[in-house]
């Protein structure tokens, strides 16, 4: 503390000798006032504490939102391009059979056995795209399901 600052009980003396020449009643009517600026002001901070509250859910269901669109359209596009790479390798396993036929017809032993071997590869991969597909068929429904989820 410096020099110039009253002591502690300094202060209080001045106040009370200041207090004592108010009325007693003006000086409740004071309290009263002041107890309601407060009590007025702790409702508005409520209020807005109850806004941003609110906000911040809102802001936060919103990026939920916009995350999981975002994972619905890589999974729909993802799902997409396997299918048309399931629809590309049913024609060539379609080419391939029509071609087989073909040399079974013809009666080439050794090319026969090699798209046999090709067909096998073919039917595999096909096989392989087919779980593919229905993991990510899976993968949108549960991701749609937990949008309509959130969306309720």
């Amino acid at each position: 503390m410096s020099s110039n600052s009253p002591n502690a009980n300094e202060v209080p003396r001045g106040l009370s000798a200041r207090l004592s020449d108010i009325s007693q009643e003006r000086l409740v009517e004071e309290v009263i006032s002041a107890w309601d600026e407060v009590n007025a002001t702790e409702r508005v901070i409520a209020s807005l504490r109850q806004k941003i509250s609110s906000l911040e859910m809102e802001l936060s269901e919103r990026e939920g939102a916009v995350a999981s669109r975002v994972t619905e359209v890589e999974l729909q596009e993802a799902l997409r391009v396997s299918e048309s790479r399931v629809s590309q390798l049913q024609r060539s396993l379609e080419n391939e059979r029509t071609r087989r036929k073909a040399l079974e017809d013809s009666g080439g032993e050794a090319r026969l056995a090699e798209l046999r071997e090709e067909n096998a590869r073919l039917i595999k991969s096909e096989e392989e795209l087919m779980v593919m597909v229905l993991e990510m068929e899976g993968r949108i429904d549960r991701l749609v399901t937990a949008i309509k989820g959130e969306g309720s």
